[in-house]
């Protein structure tokens, strides 16, 4: 299938968005990186409208978008009351931490609300590419790699924001590190898993097209990851997420939540974009083999 990258900017930004929101209402839960707060919450809300812009590039006709959000079983539809329900709470949020200023507590039922929405939100994006026809996309690890993805943006991008702020950098290494083994795990998990889906197709070399009678269906790798194109794809992506571990673990070494944790964003976000090209490019309709 061809890569859709509108897709690809909008599964990647809104992960990382739901990971810093996330992280941060983890943290407000241990009563942790309070200055780090306000510039991580503008950080998530940004990440989400520019995530949210992002995918109405993949319509040609943008403006139609709305024609879907008439249907409550529209994955667009459910994706966008995710959104706007996550919005919602990041402005309470937002609120209370104006009334505290850098000291401000966020109130546990917030934070524990706040977390609960960004797995939501993650899932609803995910189970909306879930399709019968796409064996490869059509798998529960699929939403698993998408919050690997939020589990190593977020911790990394507090890790950032608490050394900006000199904040107590040993729960933020902490936290950082567990996320970053979090997403290796979940990114091997799901190629592995789309791996499997290969014996659902059957080997089909031709189909006969009038204008292509030669036409080759699934050209050489296109329904596997670890095979022909995919297979560079599917090394980066695991080789990224496993470097985003070492830097995790230098920055919980050296005590350098700045430097190290922007390593781990960087690592993060190569293999996320590794992830969805593979998951694009084994994106292949099961329906032409019967």
């Amino acid at each position: 299938m061809e890569l859709q990258w509108p897709l690809i900017l909008f599964t990647t930004l809104l992960a990382w968005s739901a990971g810093v929101f996330g992280a941060q209402c983890l943290y407000a839960l241990r009563g942790e990186g309070k200055k780090a707060q306000m510039p991580a919450l503008i950080t998530s809300a940004v990440l989400l409208v520019v995530g949210g812009i992002a995918v109405f590039f993949h319509l040609e006709h943008w403006e139609r978008i709305f024609n879907g959000f008439g249907h409550l079983s529209s994955g667009i539809t459910q994706e966008l009351i995710a959104i706007v329900v996550l919005a919602v709470v990041m402005v309470v949020y937002f609120v209370y931490l104006r009334r505290g200023g850098d000291e401000a507590k966020v109130p546990t039922w917030l934070a524990v609300v706040g977390l609960v929405l960004v797995v939501v939100l993650v899932c609803v994006m995910g189970h909306s590419y879930m399709m019968a026809s796409l064996p490869a996309w059509d798998s529960v690890m699929q939403i698993g790699s998408l919050l690997g993805a939020a589990c190593g943006f977020g911790p990394a991008t507090m890790a950032i924001l608490t050394a900006l702020k000199d904040e107590s950098a040993d729960y933020a290494a902490k936290v950082n590190l567990i996320g970053q083994v979090v997403n290796v795990v979940l990114v091997v998990a799901y190629l592995i898993a789309m791996q499997a889906t290969a014996g659902a197709y059957t080997q089909v070399e031709f189909w006969f097209d009038p204008t292509s009678p030669t036409l080759d269906v699934t050209p050489d790798g296109s329904t596997e990851p670890f095979t022909g194109a995919s297979l560079g794809f599917s090394i980066a992506a695991i080789v990224a997420a496993a470097c985003g571990v070492a830097a995790a673990f230098a920055g919980k070494a050296k005590g350098d939540g700045k430097m190290w944790g922007a390593i781990c964003v960087a690592c993060v976000l190569v293999s996320a974009l590794a992830l969805r090209t593979v998951f694009y490019m084994t994106g292949v309709s099961i329906y032409p083999f019967f």
